[in-house]
């Protein structure tokens, strides 16, 4: 059985922005940089959440930029979790394999 390169896309046009070759990644790289594209996903959300409440409040928010923010957040989530959806076919890929 032949094991194909997985891709995983934007996440590794994340690794590969924070100067690090995703093919020569150590186990422990990897884990550091999906723990801090996971903290980047929560940032994004929590921003738009800081957007949401200060709509709620009454402050002037321009509409644009309420809109732009949900939507970022909403693209950071989808992404997480597809790449969490990979990385559970890839596992299971593994457990599915006899040795």
């Amino acid at each position: 059985m032949e094991i194909n390169r997985v891709d995983f896309g934007d996440f590794e046009k994340f690794l590969i922005r924070k100067g690090k070759n995703p093919a020569e990644l150590s186990p422990e790289d990897f884990v550091q940089a999906f723990k801090e594209f996971v903290q980047w996903v929560n940032s994004q959300q929590m921003k738009a959440k800081e957007i949401k409440e200060a709509v709620l409040k009454g402050e002037d928010v321009p509409l644009h930029k309420m809109i732009v923010e949900f939507q970022k957040a909403g693209v950071a989530l989808n992404l997480l979790i597809e790449v969490r959806n990979r990385l559970l076919e890839g596992y299971q890929e593994i457990l599915r394999m006899q040795v």
